[in-house]
């Protein structure tokens, strides 16, 4: 598995797509985190836990919803801190981790 990371339109599906073109590409991850904890009601680790298990030569797209000036809302707040369970989740997982900035790729992991 591998992760892709990056702030919204900062290249990091293109990069990912670029760099794995015959992979498992699953793009805009940090929604279908939203959907399966939030609406679905599963718990963050349970639910990346088991994507990991079911995708272990997938490639992970997500923008980063964590950095920046902290939500008033308790809902955004609960959002931001769910898709960034998950994705240590996924990250400790992952083979390796790039995150995109400017659509330039730095590996982390």
């Amino acid at each position: 598995m591998k992760l892709y990371i990056g702030g919204a339109y900062q290249g990091q599906a293109e990069l990912a797509r670029a760099e794995n073109p015959d992979a498992e590409l699953f793009f805009d991850f940090h929604e279908r985190i939203r959907r399966a904890v939030l609406e679905e009601g599963r718990e963050p680790g349970e639910f990346a836990r088991a994507f990991c298990r079911e995708h272990p030569q997938a490639v992970v797209v997500a923008d980063e919803v964590g950095s920046g000036v902290v939500p008033i809302e308790a809902e955004a707040r609960a959002y931001r801190e769910t898709v960034g369970r998950a994705l240590c989740v996924v990250a400790q997982s992952a083979e390796s981790v790039t995150r995109c900035v400017c659509g330039i790729g730095v590996r982390i992991k």
